[in-house]
């Protein structure tokens, strides 16, 4: 199983939710609902903040895994996942495809991403995500192609058979963001996605590719 690929849009729309500030906030806590809690760290002189994410899910990190790599599950149950596919660079290595849908007038984004992934010492595995900037493929009309995003999950497998996830988020989506957007979606788009995950991964393996 290729694990180079996985739930991209949960971090692409999170990110373009988010305000730009100066201020300097650690660990804002910013939805605490339903064991899900969303947090930003806002550092001086940077556009966006550094966001942080909290879940845990009944099911082993292999499970999670499958179904974070389970690309053509996306548009099921990654909230407003308009399109998701596997893409091949020139060297032969893996690529994620992710266009993510926004209400009129916003324009969509999009990005590629390659991952990697790193089993610890201590059992817990961490998958890093990375944009690539170089790769030659044209931007749809009337989607914004973003400008930088990095980050990582960090799956933590419990004694009690369920496994602790925290995600970090780096971005820059690209272009501007309505404030309306900003406060309708700093909230929900995280919840409803990191809900959907959960209910998935618990409920069996992801579906295999038609």
């Amino acid at each position: 199983m290729n694990l180079k690929f996985f739930g991209a849009s949960i971090i692409i729309f999170l990110i373009l939710v988010m305000t730009a500030t100066n201020a300097r906030s650690e660990g804002n806590v910013i939805l605490n609902k339903d064991g899900i809690i969303v947090e930003q760290e806002i550092f001086p002189g940077r556009i966006l903040p550094i966001m942080t994410g909290k879940v845990t899910i009944n099911a082993d990190p292999t499970r999670i895994i499958r179904w974070l790599s389970a690309v053509h599950t996306y548009v099921d149950w990654q909230y407003n996942c308009k399109e998701a596919r596997l893409i091949t660079a020139q060297d032969g290595t893996p690529l994620t495809y992710n266009r993510i849908s926004s209400p009129w007038p916003v324009s969509d984004r999009d990005v590629i991403l390659q991952a990697n992934q790193t089993i610890m010492d201590n059992g817990n595995i961490r998958l890093e995500f990375n944009d690539i900037e170089d790769f030659d493929l044209k931007i749809p009309r009337g989607v914004v192609r973003m400008t930088h995003l990095n980050g990582s999950y960090l799956l933590m497998p419990t004694a009690d058979g369920t496994t602790d996830i925290v995600y970090t988020l780096d971005s820059d989506p690209g272009g501007k963001l309505p404030a309306w957007l900003v406060k309708q979606a700093s909230k929900d788009l995280p919840y409803q996605t990191l809900k959907s995950l959960r209910e998935k991964a618990e409920s069996g393996e992801p579906p295999k590719p038609k």
